[in-house]
């Protein structure tokens, strides 16, 4: 058993987006309930209530992007900053907390223990310079960065299952080789943010090293073992990351109210499993970072069965025939492998 350490941000079920929000506190509020109540010594859970620097939250952001955040602290309004994305008093210190989890996330994950940042807001949307997608702060990206500024770690691999590509994640490290980012998320011609192409491989020195598998309406955990097995972990096996950083979108749910993908609920224990073999494998720790996911009364379900299936150590995952997997996750895969041929033996 891994046991696995879910951490919260005290502020942050009291930031906002406003009413009727899809991003709201209840998706905390439901996961802390079941945490209370569950008995397994291997899951248990803390709060956090200092909050990132300034000079931290900058290893990524701007100044103008720091400053825009922080002006709306104790704001008895909400602040705006686009169709979907919104600020009340309590944003700021929320932002700064999840940020801080993240970091704690990243650099006391180890092989004994894998810690949950489980955080409002999320981040894989915001840019260095935006807040976006219902993101402020990029959690994970000021995370690895933070990481590999300090020698923790050389090379960081993220994976992205949110049903979003994580736009902003992907551009931030899209230079980096050191960072190797994995995205399969629906297809950005029918989902949020209308990017995360193919044929979005990096740029510069980072070209090869960003990976997106956009996937088709209604496609399921079949299509993301498919990816995996057929590119992904041998990818991962030649990069060979000292620790996985993992953004956790459950927002792929088949009744996810935002979202298009069909995962199953026990799809969400096929990721699990997924991602702690490839861990035990490469013999390195995984760092959680709560992204999207919006079935309230699932949301719970969700994340604890993939944390259980994660802790389980169960491999059963190699043996899974894959049998439902969409043509298109087929024809996407063979162009991705014509795509990276140069970068990668595939």
């Amino acid at each position: 058993m891994v046991p696995i350490h879910f951490l919260l941000n005290t502020e942050g079920k009291k930031h906002s987006n406003g009413t009727f929000h899809p991003e709201s506190a209840q998706r905390i509020e439901v996961v802390e309930s079941w945490l209370s109540t569950q008995s397994n010594p291997n899951i248990t859970y803390g709060y956090n209530n200092i909050e990132a620097s300034r000079e931290d939250i900058e290893i990524i952001h701007s100044s103008n992007h720091y400053d825009l955040i922080k002006k709306t602290k104790g704001i008895d309004q909400y602040f705006r900053f686009d169709a979907d994305t919104s600020a009340n008093g309590y944003t700021f210190q929320a932002a700064t907390q999840a940020v801080e989890i993240g970091k704690i996330a990243i650099t006391q994950s180890n092989l004994s223990k894998s810690i949950f940042a489980l955080v409002r807001p999320p981040g894989h949307h915001a840019t260095q310079t935006t807040p976006m997608g219902f993101c402020i702060f990029n959690n994970i990206a000021i995370a690895t960065q933070y990481a590999l500024n300090r020698s923790l770690y050389k090379r960081i691999a993220i994976i992205d299952f949110d049903q979003h590509f994580g736009n902003g994640t992907a551009y931030i490290h899209e230079h980096n080789p050191s960072v190797l980012y994995i995205s399969t998320h629906a297809d950005p011609r029918m989902a949020y943010p209308g990017t995360g192409f193919v044929e979005e491989i990096g740029k510069g020195d980072g070209r090869g090293f960003s990976i997106c598998i956009p996937l088709g309406y209604r496609a399921t955990e079949f299509d993301i073992s498919l990816a995996f097995q057929r590119l992904l972990t041998p990818i991962l096996f030649q990069f060979k990351p000292e620790i996985l950083a993992i953004s956790a979108g459950f927002d792929g749910y088949e009744r996810d109210p935002i979202g298009i993908l069909g995962i199953s609920l026990e799809g969400f224990g096929l990721i699990g499993q997924i991602l702690q073999s490839i861990a035990l494998d490469l013999e390195i720790p995984v760092a959680h970072f709560l992204e999207g996911g919006y079935n309230i009364k699932m949301f719970p379900l969700l994340i604890s069965t993939y944390v259980q299936s994660f802790c389980s150590n169960n491999d059963n995952k190699k043996d899974k025939i894959i049998e439902q997997a969409q043509d298109q996750t087929i024809l996407t895969l063979k162009k991705a492998q014509t795509l990276l041929k140069d970068f990668w033996e595939i």
